[in-house]
């Protein structure tokens, strides 16, 4: 009975106890971390700091005297842009109002009426010419076929 238990415990540590599986990974992969990452990530972390220490000295001061600089002058531009919109639209107001679309419109629609009659002017004397040349072309045939003794 001894040695049944002991092949069962010996069968639930083997099942259920992984432990020793676990220890041996986790030195692996500490041992590989360690071995091919080396202190890469501290180098890292330490030109990190060097690029912020220097941007904070260096950079913002030369950021706020910049705009110190060119702000003003970009707001004045900014201002004088918006007042030239304002004025082209109260220019448009004035000369763009409901009377002077309506006569603009009532002159297309007489230029299109003219158009349109002048196109149908052109058809018509196209269809004329046609029926005048089928009408000689027909007399022609008809006089070949009388020379030619046909009829």
């Amino acid at each position: 009975m001894a040695t049944a238990a002991s092949d069962v415990n010996e069968v639930f540590s083997r099942l259920f106890d992984h432990r020793p599986f676990l220890r041996g990974e986790i030195e692996f992969f500490r041992k590989e971390f360690e071995e091919k990452r080396g202190d890469r990530e501290v180098e890292q972390l330490f030109r990190s700091l060097e690029l912020i220490t220097e941007i904070k000295e260096g950079q913002i001061e030369k950021i706020v005297n910049s705009s110190d600089d060119n702000l003003p002058r970009t707001i004045a531009d900014v201002q004088v842009a918006l007042h030239m919109c304002e004025d082209t639209l109260e220019t448009e107001k004035k000369f763009v109002s409901e009377e002077l679309l309506a006569k603009k419109r009532g002159e297309r629609r007489v230029r299109l009426a003219a158009v349109q009659q002048d196109v149908q002017e052109k058809l018509k004397l196209l269809e004329d010419s046609y029926q005048e040349k089928e009408q000689a072309m027909r007399a022609q045939f008809e006089h070949l076929e009388k020379s030619a003794g046909y009829l």
